[in-house]
């Protein structure tokens, strides 16, 4: 059994401990051991509470260092040292954020005086774990951003709200509550209007609190609630709630270092369920009449049909149906169908199309992902099938308009900012005129002469035409200057790759990520990556591919030695597998090309180039 050997606290030494948000509980263990050692501590009262301090020997001596100067300060830390005493100066959070350390460090080094820094729990943290939030998600935000309003502490014009509201991160604010309104604008530059928000007051103190509201809404909320400060402000699609996707890491059909996937059979097609005797014939005839259903009745219900489904637990079922299959007819009543999809809605860019019939077959009700999920389509054919009536809600269908999440669509193109599609789709049924920058003509000739479109040449137009919101289409990046702007992605880039015999999964997506990011692509436009029929079974890229959701199209040795030359041929890679390229020629290969977007770069133990496929 190892034994873990407690680190010493030494005398004649000064230790920046981070106390946590408020909660005496929220200390590290280090850091609890540092202030019931310490002969004297300097805490900073406006902000800790005094309550973490009973930990304190009854003979340490303790200031609070709220009234102090810098200099103030200082002089109590060096004399403290000076007599050899076990010195703590307390912050709270964790002391390298916000924490005014670095300027106490460098008055210590040029006396040569010993520190240590101890980390604390950062309210940003502390305030999540109480929501029960988690600020990065399987398929949402993978990147949480901290920062503050610029105010006397200046921050740099790159790093204004602003600018950072663009990226759509998880953002936590610091510093700035009692600033709400100002904060609120310059969100408003990149997040939607319905972007959840929380302000978490005092997180861990007795009297902690949180306001929840939308970014529209919380300034209204938080002014009412009279808090000015000792608050961070959340920002973030995550504060919602509810996954965009499973995590790969415990999903059972993914391999990793520790575990190998199972492979599952899971049903892709419609899943057609019923509950009653009645409903359950309707269903049987309605999964008859639409290809690649299966059908799920209960138990006592399948001597009345053919059914290969059945159940006994109603709840787990529909739960199982949710995320095995791409479409749901359910007949039964709405209120059913709606407190069981409560729990598992994820978002319209991943949820099923779910239809919901009447037992009569008169009413075929579009509930969920009517455009993107297919459910309008899914409730005309089921009516057709009943004889009855396609219920739809969604405005741009009652208007007899196409909505641009279906364009997109049937265009094959993947929307990167969901959130302005309602945006796009108020301006349509507004009649406004709607920019539409479309190089590759991806989406152009799906759009109906009766939509109001401004073609332009370039992006910066935008700005300069007076439309009211407009589209990018492209694998690029430009300046997403307001007027709100959609941005499409086509499928159109073939990644070719090439590495080393071991090479870790994350080796060669960094890679990857690194050259799209130094030639301005985005990942969300690659269609599949390409290389060598020899590294089909190579560890690292298939961990990879199930990482990401990428395919792989592999090429015999044969394959990669036809055709003319490439431009970087390597000895190397001639030498160990017999062609002159792995990554450049299988990516023109791909793509059926001639040119590569990127010619061959080489990071480490990967080789990436990258082709483009020409859009008809």
């Amino acid at each position: 059994m190892e034994v873990i050997k407690l680190k010493a606290i030494e005398k004649g030494k000064v230790y920046f401990v981070g106390a946590g948000p408020g909660d005496p509980e929220l200390i590290t263990v280090f850091g609890a051991r540092v202030v019931e050692a310490a002969d004297l501590i300097v805490y900073a009262g406006s902000l800790v509470p005094r309550t973490l301090l009973d930990r304190a020997r009854k003979e340490a001596e303790i200031h609070d260092s709220s009234g102090l100067s810098l200099e103030e300060t200082h002089a109590l830390l060096t004399g403290g040292v000076r007599k050899g005493l076990v010195v703590a100066r307390v912050h709270t959070g964790d002391p390298t954020l916000y924490g005014a350390i670095q300027e106490q460090i460098e008055l210590l080094q040029k006396e040569g005086i010993p520190f240590e820094v101890v980390p604390g729990v950062t309210v940003a943290f502390a305030a999540a774990a109480a929501l029960g939030r988690q600020l990065t998600q399987p398929g949402g935000s993978q990147t949480v951003i901290l920062t503050r309003l610029a105010g006397k502490t200046p921050v740099p014009e790159s790093e204004n709200l602003a600018e950072l509201s663009r990226h759509h991160a998880s953002l936590v604010i610091y510093l700035s509550v009692s600033r709400i309104r100002e904060v609120v604008a310059e969100l408003e530059q990149g997040y939607a209007a319905d972007t959840p928000v929380v302000v978490a007051y005092r997180v861990g103190w007795p009297d902690e609190r949180f306001i929840s509201a939308s970014l529209a809404d919380i300034a209204n909320k938080v002014e009412e609630s009279g808090i000015k400060r000792q608050a961070v402000i959340m920002v973030g699609k995550a504060l919602a709630g509810g996954l965009e996707a499973r995590s790969k890491l415990y999903d059972p059909s993914f391999t990793h270092g520790f575990r190998k996937g199972q492979v599952e059979s899971k049903p892709h097609g419609v899943a057609v369920m019923a509950l009653t005797p009645e409903g359950s014939e309707l269903a049987a005839n309605i999964a008859q009449n639409l290809e690649k259903s299966s059908l799920y009745l209960p138990e006592k219900s399948a001597d009345r049909s053919t059914s290969l489904h059945t159940f006994t637990d109603f709840r787990d079922t529909f739960s199982r149906c949710f995320n095995q299959h791409k479409e749901m007819v359910c007949v039964m009543a709405t209120g059913i169908v709606v407190r069981l999809l409560a729990a598992l809605l994820r978002g319209k860019d991943s949820d099923p199309a779910v239809v919901v019939v009447d037992e009569m077959g008169r009413n075929a009700v579009s509930l969920v992902s009517g455009h993107l999920g297919g459910a309008n389509a899914l409730a005309r054919r089921v009516a057709a099938i009943t004889g009855g009536q396609a219920v739809i809600t969604t405005a741009t269908d009652v208007q007899g308009k196409v909505s641009f999440d279906e364009l997109a669509m049937h265009g094959g193109l993947v929307i990167e900012n969901l959130e302005r599609v309602k945006t796009l789709n108020m301006a349509l049924l507004e009649g406004q005129e709607i920019g539409l920058f479309d190089p590759g003509r991806w989406l152009h000739h799906l759009v109906p002469e009766s939509v109001r479109l401004r073609p332009l040449k370039e992006p910066e137009e935008a700005r300069d035409v007076g439309v009211s919101c407009w589209i990018f289409v492209g694998e690029g990046f430009a300046s997403f200057e307001p007027p709100p702007c959609l941005i499409l992605r086509p499928k159109n880039l073939v990644v070719g790759v090439g590495c080393n015999r071991g090479t870790h999964s994350s080796e060669i997506g960094a890679a990857v990520e690194r050259v799209f990011r130094g030639h301005g692509l985005s990942l969300m436009a690659i269609r599949n990556l390409a290389t060598a029929e020899l590294k089909r079974d190579e560890e690292g890229l298939n961990e990879l591919l199930a990482e990401r959701g990428w395919s792989a199209e592999y090429f015999a040795v044969p394959e990669l030695e036809a055709g003319g030359p490439v431009p970087r041929p390597s000895e190397v890679v001639k030498k160990h597998l017999g062609v002159e390229s792995v990554c450049e020629k299988a990516a023109m290969l791909s793509a059926g090309t001639e040119d590569l977007l990127v010619a061959k770069e080489i990071l480490g133990n990967v080789t990436v180039a990258v082709a483009r496929v020409i859009s008809s």
